[in-house]
């Protein structure tokens, strides 16, 4: 049993443990009261074919808040939490997988997702040659460690999402404390995990290349390909394989990955104003990414349950150098009865050429417009929207966006909005 599982048996053991000490209400929901919700499912994204990971995570997480508000009206908090618990043990590598799965299939190449655990506790992307991997990582590097982060990513956006469900009261804290509180966990799990050699899976590379999984350790092997890329090829890389520079930059990921407790979902004060008609909340996060890593602090806004503002400032390093980023988000805006549409810029100075020993910086954003448009409404005000999404990027790294190259996509599908009861 490798480091995730160990750690999702404490999570579901934590949980039950802080339902007893009543340290957190499940019961209550926060004000203003949520008396309806929306799930929206992307039904086509940008580039077309299998599913990229925005659509993976959007549409995991409709069905996961759709089950859980299902769920919660049968049965008693403690029994839901626990029950939720469990899924997330079941079902958290579908996601997770399916973002490593996606940077290759951006890529033109094959492969496939193996999201269930073996008996060895592991899931896994695999069906990749290892020619085809050593001439990614040869011939396009920040994608070669794009492919052992992404996974990471999918968990860190997931985790951001359901965070900002709850904050704007688009959900309720009952539904979705479980699934951010163990994004979030996972986040730290592998990054923080990777400090302790003694819980680091002993992976060994079958003969047959096509059921190994594509990177091995997914923090061990992006760490040591920023530094060593032009060393001789193996996929799985353990701690004993790491120079003593790459266990600083294990130290440092370990570390760093602490951000990721800062959340208003699980420290009161981080919602520095929360009243009925303004709320101002804050939190923190870290990931690696293409060329280092970088932090996030999240700022949102609520005013008059109307204008929903999310703003971030992000901090990003390569090897030894800083670079600057952030963006603003005015989230689900309703012109009309019929008409929302969400508006989200970004800004980011990167290295030149995403290269992890530059410093050398080079300027990029990004842009995207969704628009809502309701198509259809029942006698008891359920309804559904057509949705259009339209997005272009510069060359660079955006989290949850699959091309690192510069890029204008569209995006189609459609919004389920339920009166609750």
């Amino acid at each position: 049993m490798n480091i995730r599982v160990i750690i999702f048996f404490l999570f579901v053991m934590q949980c039950n443990s802080m339902i007893s000490r009543n340290n957190i209400k499940l019961e209550v929901d926060s004000l203003p009261k949520i008396t309806h919700s929306s799930y929206s499912f992307l039904i086509q994204d940008s580039p077309v074919g299998l599913t990229t990971m925005r659509q993976s995570n959007e549409n995991y997480l409709s069905v996961y808040r759709l089950l859980s508000n299902e769920l919660y009206k049968n049965v008693k908090p403690k029994t839901g939490l626990q029950i939720q618990a469990f899924a997330e043990l079941l079902f958290y590598p579908l996601t997770h997988e399916e973002g490593h799965r996606s940077i290759l299939t951006s890529l033109g190449i094959g492969a496939i997702s193996q999201p269930l655990y073996n008996l060895q506790g592991t899931a896994f992307v695999n069906g990749v040659r290892d020619i085809e991997l050593k001439n990614l990582r040869d011939n396009d590097l920040p994608n070669y460690i794009r492919l052992h982060t992404a996974g990471i990513e999918s968990d860190y956006m997931i985790g951001n999402h359901a965070e900002e469900n709850i904050v704007f009261n688009f959900d309720t804290k009952r539904n979705l404390f479980v699934e951010v509180y163990f994004r979030k966990l996972a986040t730290i799990a592998y990054y923080t995990g990777s400090l302790l050699s003694t819980i680091s899976p002993n992976l060994k590379e079958n003969s047959n290349e096509l059921v190994n999984d594509i990177v091995g350790h997914d923090v061990y092997g992006a760490i040591k390909n920023l530094h060593r890329p032009n060393m001789p090829f193996f996929r799985y890389t353990d701690y004993k394989d790491m120079t003593s520079e790459e266990l600083l930059f294990v130290n440092r990921v370990g570390y760093r990955a602490l951000l990721n407790l800062a959340s208003p979902v699980f420290f009161k004060p981080l919602n520095i104003i929360n009243k009925e008609n303004l709320k101002l909340s804050f939190s923190s996060g870290y990931t690696m990414c293409p060329f280092g890593d970088f932090m996030d602090e999240n700022f949102y806004i609520q005013y008059n349950q109307k204008y929903n503002i999310h703003g971030y400032f992000r901090q990003f390093e390569n090897r030894k150098t800083w670079f600057m980023g952030g963006g603003l988000s005015l989230v689900n805006y309703q012109f009309t009865p019929k008409f929302t549409t969400t508006l989200v810029a970004h800004v980011w100075s990167q290295p030149k050429n995403l290269d992890f020993n530059t410093t050398e910086s080079q300027l990029g954003g990004a842009g995207d417009l969704l628009f809502k448009y309701i198509v259809f409404k029942n006698k008891t005000s359920n309804s559904m929207s057509v949705d259009l999404g339209l997005n272009y990027k510069t060359y660079g790294f955006l989290p949850e966006e699959v091309y690192l190259k510069e890029h204008f996509g569209i995006r189609l599908g459609l919004t389920v909005n339920l009166i609750r009861k």
